[in-house]
């Protein structure tokens, strides 16, 4: 069949799909190429996502917030008043975490542009119901087998790397500029903070850093949240399991041993969310799980990355702690 393909999900950046054997010389069996469709398919779900941050940004990151209090819940006018009062906030929130999701996706998908690397363009996943931050971030679909194992490397970090360089200049705004949303919920939405967001705080406004150990939804700049996400998608990214961007990292590092890092990494994730009974990443590690531990070979597994990409990379794995909250979301 045309379009049987065997495909592997590989994380927020990425899913490779092989393609079974075909006849090349029978134009109905050669593989047809739709980038137009593709294309159109990536603009509208980017329009779509765009919109869905939109209204998490005006629902103050509780999508149900403006019919709480609203007797009748069929009525429009609580939409009505959360975008009179906060559509300022919600562009800011929306055009803040889509320019770190952008960057991060254009990380990954410029790089197999310069390597030759069959691709799809980033195609962003929106979640506009029930969704704090709107969106469930974005993925790239690419060719299986068509690229080494430095190459995946590179592919794998430049997307989170570029995220960052957006993400730290949005933080430091939203930390500078702490206006919080307008319209807010009676019910405040409490945020953990990553150790990278505290140590920013301690640099830029050390009077006040300790309130950015946990930010409710009430106080928090729009931006800040912006930033807030883009490194929990980050650090969420980085972690060496399977196939995600950290795996990605550490199969360039260790090639068919990172299987075992993984491993480790699962078993830690587990531990301490049993420990500090938090679930909400129970969903992902099932879905990693699924997906398998193991990365794919490359198309050459022998491929020596260099020792300025192997420092790069060791240091890299670091950004799972530095970015993802002890505790992302408590109710208060």
């Amino acid at each position: 069949m045309e379009d049987a393909y065997q495909q592997r999900y590989t994380g927020e950046g990425f899913l490779l799909a092989s393609r079974p054997p075909v006849d090349t010389e029978d134009p109905k069996l050669a593989p047809q190429p739709r980038p137009r469709r593709i294309h159109r398919i990536a603009f509208w779900l980017a329009i779509a996502t765009i919109l869905s941050t939109f209204w998490a940004g005006v629902s103050a990151w509780v999508p149900t917030m403006p019919f709480a209090n609203s007797v009748n819940q069929s009525s429009l006018m609580p939409i009505r008043q959360a975008l009179l009062a906060n559509w300022y906030g919600g562009l800011q929130f929306s055009l803040g975490l889509m320019a770190i999701l952008v960057a991060h996706e254009l990380g990954h998908y410029v790089l197999t542009i310069i390597y030759k690397v069959p691709s799809t363009p980033p195609l962003f996943i929106p979640f506009p119901f029930y969704s704090p931050i709107g969106t469930m971030g974005a993925v790239i679909m690419m060719q299986s087998g068509s690229a080494d194992r430095k190459q995946i490397f590179d592919i794998g970090l430049a997307g989170p790397l570029a995220g960052l360089v957006v993400a730290v200049p949005v933080l430091i705004y939203g930390i500078l500029d702490s206006h919080p949303i307008s319209y807010a919920p009676d019910e405040a939405l409490v945020m953990g903070q990553p150790l990278l967001i505290q140590w920013l705080a301690t640099w830029l406004v050390p009077e006040s850093a300790a309130n950015y150990i946990e930010v409710a939804n009430t106080e928090a700049s729009p931006l800040l949240m912006a930033g807030w996400v883009g490194l929990l998608v980050t650090g969420l990214n980085m972690m060496p399991l399977g196939q995600l961007d950290g795996g990605h990292v550490t199969f360039g590092l260790l090639g068919p041993k990172s299987y075992w890092v993984a491993v480790g990494a699962l078993v830690a994730a587990i531990s301490y969310m049993l420990y500090a009974q938090i679930i909400i990443f129970s969903l992902m590690l099932v879905l990693v799980m699924l997906m398998g531990l193991r990365h794919p070979p490359s198309s050459d597994d022998s491929r020596p990355l260099g020792l300025p990409r192997q420092i790069v990379g060791w240091g890299s794995l670091i950004l799972p702690v530095l970015c993802i909250p002890s505790n992302p979301i408590v109710l208060a």
